[in-house]
């Protein structure tokens, strides 16, 4: 089923966040009771609890930040699948690759990053991607106390960053909590970035935040529409602080060792959003261990690809 155009958001569910208890063991999703929630797996079109697929639906709270969390459990599950989503973006937008992962019999956890979808914080703002990897520990904790190992990582664009980010902080520890990582068009270098970065140096000062330019990231066009038309949680302007965040976090992958861990990289040649040529020579240098697959005809967007293409896309993930 495509997204549609005439759909229109029921303005409640920008208010579900608060509506539902602390994510644990408890915090089972009922429908039946919850129509907010109701509503808001209706507009996205995410799956429903049933009699064999339950339901955890909450919010982790750490300080003055609430996150949206919620989880997906089969019958006899294989392991959990830790979802990190792309900038922009938020759970309600990865209705594909849950239901893929379902169908492996995998149990899948999502949530939203600070400044997106239901989770608090100023909309798409962040000083430093450290706090997007603070987050996901947190999420990892807290899901991992009742939702069955593996723990397996699945990120798009920034959050394929966010996993890169915790790996070479934490891919020698112990406790580090993947057993795989696929990364789908992770964020390396955006295309020209050479060119941008000091039109962001010497316009930063004057301008704190920018136009949003909705690009041609997949070949899709219903979910291309549903973002610039119906998607509630899209905004309209764009903080250049995340632009500095975002060049703290080259300056950072591009001087790294690196990590002997065996990451999965799925790419499309036809990304127009990130200087993917470039990245996948880096992360070849940085991950010798890695795995790589180039969708040809693909855009940035690819868990959101029109279907022969996302089909290709799922098959090159690995767990």
């Amino acid at each position: 089923m495509s997204y549609a155009q005439s759909d229109i958001a029921p303005p409640s569910i920008e208010s579900l966040c608060q509506k539902l208890p602390p994510f644990n063991a408890a915090a089972v999703a009922d429908v039946t009771v919850n129509s907010t929630l109701k509503n808001y797996l209706n507009f996205f079109r995410l799956p429903h609890p049933s009699a064999n697929l339950q339901i955890h639906a909450g919010h982790l709270s750490d300080a003055d930040q609430q996150t949206f969390i919620m989880g997906w459990q089969p019958v006899d599950a294989r392991g959990t699948v830790v979802v990190v989503h792309g900038y922009l973006d938020h759970t309600g937008l990865f209705r594909n690759l849950i239901a893929e992962l379902l169908n492996r019999q995998f149990a899948v956890v999502c949530f939203d990053l600070i400044g997106h979808g239901l989770s608090s914080g100023e909309p798409a703002y962040i000083d430093n991607y450290c706090e997007y990897v603070h987050q996901l520990d947190a999420v990892v904790n807290a899901a991992s106390k009742f939702y069955p190992a593996p723990l397996h990582g699945i990120g798009q664009s920034t959050g394929g960053a966010v996993l890169l980010k915790q790996l070479l902080e934490q891919g020698n520890s112990e406790h580090y909590p993947f057993a795989s990582l696929n990364l789908l068009a992770p964020l390396g270098r955006p295309k020209l970035w050479a060119l941008n970065r000091w039109v962001f140096k010497f316009t930063g000062p004057f301008r704190k935040t920018i136009k949003r330019v909705f690009r041609k990231n997949s070949h899709d066009q219903a979910f291309l529409d549903f973002l610039r038309c119906v998607d509630p949680f899209q905004p309209e302007r764009l903080p250049k602080a995340w632009i500095g965040a975002m060049a703290q976090w080259v300056e950072e992958i591009e001087a790294h060792p690196g990590s002997g861990f065996p990451i999965n990289i799925i790419q499309g040649d036809k990304d127009g959003t990130l200087d993917w040529r470039h990245n996948i020579k880096l992360f070849e240098k940085k991950f010798p261990q890695m795995r790589l697959s180039i969708i040809q005809g693909a855009g940035h967007h690819l868990v959101n690809e029109r279907e022969d293409l996302r089909k290709k896309v799922f098959a090159a993930i690995k767990i």
